[in-house]
């Protein structure tokens, strides 16, 4: 459902909820680039994919950002789930994707969250900033182009971690999988995701605790070893280096970002 839709800036936003009672998917294909917030609720399992490409796995958090580029294939697939997100609308001729540029997916940056929001409720000049802002974020994700099997061998790993995030695993485990050197993962998995293999492994581990501490009452002491993390003390170190704030902090901070029933 769609509620509070406006141009603005000359581009269009609006605000969205959307209910999946079971398996679905999406896709977006539009002459228009698609930037879209989430900001409430779940999904259960949620994938996204451009170009056939994987992008992202896990549940979405408040403030991450997907974005679907003109005349590009943008899927989606989740298991059940209620959220709401808010979806701008930007011409192609606003915005130039600079060639090589990786996908902008489960993007967590408050400060374009911030221009989102606003631009969402009527302010043109945050509408500008949030394009100069985007161009800017993606010409600092350029990669070199990667060859199609490795890249198919890197979509497999992203499964394969998911699947595993409350297991051990270390990089000659995950180059193993892969059917790569280690060496050769390492630069291979950082032109696809941005990160290290270990650096993406740490990063859905902590936003997987984000999940059970949003949707799960659960101690943090559960939820760390449902994680992967050592111990309490693992996860709560992990927080305050990547979030600045403990998992009870972040919990207390979000407990109610969720979809109610009656919303609309």
């Amino acid at each position: 459902m769609e509620a509070g839709g406006l141009e603005v800036g000359g581009l269009r936003a609006a605000s969205i909820i959307n209910r999946i009672d079971g398996p679905a998917s999406w896709t977006i294909e539009r002459d228009i680039h698609t930037l879209i917030l989430h900001e409430a609720g779940s999904y259960h399992w949620l994938e996204t994919w451009l170009d056939g490409r994987r992008t992202s796995l896990g549940d979405p958090l408040p403030g991450e950002m997907w974005l679907a580029p003109a005349g590009h294939h943008y899927r989606g697939a989740a298991q059940g789930g209620a959220v709401r997100y808010i979806e701008i609308g930007i011409p192609a001729g606003r915005l130039d994707i600079p060639s090589g540029a990786r996908a902008l997916a489960a993007y967590h940056s408050p400060p374009m969250a911030a221009l989102v929001r606003e631009a969402a409720a009527g302010d043109a000049a945050a509408a500008d900033a949030l394009v100069a802002m985007l161009a800017e974020t993606l010409d600092g994700m350029r990669s070199p182009p990667m060859p199609p099997a490795i890249a198919r061998r890197i979509d497999d790993l992203l499964a394969f971690i998911q699947a595993r995030l409350e297991t051990p695993l270390n990089s000659h485990d995950m180059a193993g999988e892969a059917g790569m050197s280690v060496n050769s993962l390492i630069v291979h998995f950082a032109r696809a995701t941005g990160r290290t293999p270990a650096q993406y492994v740490l990063h859905q581990r902590i936003r997987h605790a984000c999940w059970f501490l949003m949707n799960r009452p659960l101690s943090v002491a559960e939820i760390a070893f449902a994680t992967g993390f050592s111990s309490h003390a693992h996860l709560c170190a992990a927080f305050r280096r990547k979030l600045g704030m403990s998992p009870g902090q972040w919990r207390r901070r979000f407990a109610s970002a969720r979809v109610g029933e009656g919303e609309a």
